[in-house]
């Protein structure tokens, strides 16, 4: 009997578990989509750059859920649930907008919306700051043409992720004409959204990469981070301040750490940041491995392998420069021959030039003695009367200067320097 109820209770427990809704969802960033049918690559960067970039501005979590069964009930029921059961919301108020689609399977070929009104809008604004039912009504006449019968009838799963693509650009729009004119974030606010909660390996929060072009670098730098054990990260921000306080060499050191980046226990690893606004940039590199791979002069060299392009406007080869040479760094390093500064070469050419020089003056002293013949006895060069000088006089040929240059602290063409703080260490200055 003990067994009968012990395997009754497990498969109860499976089935429960294999109809929970969370293990279906697959995860586009601030998109979550439980048909594994709508993915596309417009979807993922709407869902990794485009809402999250708009949520840090607006202060407000943006998030979509299209879902395959409604767990809690109604379809407005469900996306309470699940905002507090994923900890949606922007800061300690989590603030933020929801758009949650419902879907069925229909004669299991396609997945269509039940009912007209199986889509709804969830808002949740603090008091005090806007009105919660205004912003939904604003986002939710943005998105209802984009939720019309025709678009989600499971003929054409094309048109749905389209349409899927389309609404969450309008309710990006919504929120953010109704959230800049009725109830802008507070500055002092800014940074403390879910910058962390999509942290990728390359992060443009600032719309200069095309979909295809993050995509290439995003999965480029998830390749090397995880063969190196070392996480590589590229951000590209409109303005630093909005991220922390200090300069944007301090900046970066507060992204990296309060996102907890880097990989294993030391949690190794490097990141840039661009800094639009006044085109700044800063490089922390942090931890003992990678500190060994990227030393200060490594880090002068890897900042020469891609500066130039940034300053040119080139923001994807600069990236991708970023990520071949710290692929090279580290191989180098993992080989245990670093990049290190070496004087031989310079002490090689030195050695040369003088070799080349002193040849050139014993040359040119000999021409000058081919007329000269010795004399067997010392009086042959004595005249009758003695030695005789007829002029004597000083003639000034030259003076000599040694000069030694004064290095600056960087010779990139940004004007860049070397910084420490953090824990680690790196450069800063403009491109």
């Amino acid at each position: 009997m003990k067994r009968r109820c012990f395997a009754f209770a497990l498969i109860l427990l499976l089935v429960l578990s294999l109809g929970a809704p969370a293990l279906a969802l697959v995860n586009y960033g601030s998109i979550r989509d439980a048909t594994d049918c709508l993915g596309s690559a417009a979807l993922r960067r709407q869902g990794e750059q485009v809402l999250p970039k708009i949520s840090e501005r607006l202060g407000l979590d943006l998030r979509v859920d299209v879902l395959t069964e409604s767990a809690y009930g109604s379809v407005g029921d469900t996306a309470i649930e699940y905002y507090e059961e994923y900890n949606y919301g922007y800061g300690e108020r989590r603030e933020g907008a929801t758009l949650t689609i419902l879907l069925e399977l229909q004669d299991g070929v396609g997945y269509a919306m039940p009912s007209p009104d199986s889509w709804c809008v969830y808002v949740n604004l603090r008091p005090g700051r806007g009105n919660s039912q205004d912003l939904a009504n604003a986002i939710r006449d943005a998105v209802e043409p984009y939720m019309a019968a025709s678009l989600w009838d499971g003929s054409d799963i094309v048109a749905s992720s389209e349409a899927l693509v389309d609404a969450a650009g309008a309710m990006a729009k919504a929120a953010s004409d109704y959230v800049l004119a009725n109830c802008p974030l507070d500055p002092a606010e800014a940074g403390s959204g879910p910058f962390s909660n999509n942290m990728q390996y390359v992060m443009d929060l600032a719309g200069y990469l095309t979909s295809e072009e993050w995509e290439g670098l995003e999965s480029k730098a998830k390749a090397l981070s995880e063969s190196h054990q070392m996480g590589i990260y590229f951000i590209i921000v409109d303005d630093y301040t909005r991220y922390g306080t200090g300069d944007v060499y301090t900046v970066t050191t507060q992204i990296y750490h309060n996102k907890k980046l880097g990989a294993g226990a030391g949690r190794d690893g490097i990141i840039v940041l661009l800094s639009m606004a006044e085109r700044d940039y800063a490089m922390f590199v942090y931890g003992k491995h990678a500190e060994y791979a990227f030393d200060a002069y490594g880090q002068e060299q890897l900042e020469e392998a891609f500066l130039g392009d940034f300053g040119n406007n080139d923001w994807y080869t600069g990236i991708s420069n970023y990520l071949h040479t710290c692929d090279d760094f580290l191989t180098k390093a993992e080989a245990g021959k670093p990049v290190r500064y070496s004087p031989w070469p310079l002490i090689g050419i030195m050695t040369a030039l003088s070799c080349v020089v002193a040849g050139a003056v014993c040359y040119s002293s000999l021409r000058k003695m081919k007329s000269v013949h010795s004399k067997a006895e010392a009086d042959a060069y004595l005249t009758g009367s003695g030695l005789h000088l007829t002029k004597q006089y000083d003639r000034y040929t030259h003076t000599t200067q040694t000069r030694t240059k004064i290095e600056s602290k960087s010779s990139s063409s940004g004007g860049t320097s070397s910084a420490v703080g953090g824990g680690g260490s790196g450069r800063s200055g403009k491109f």
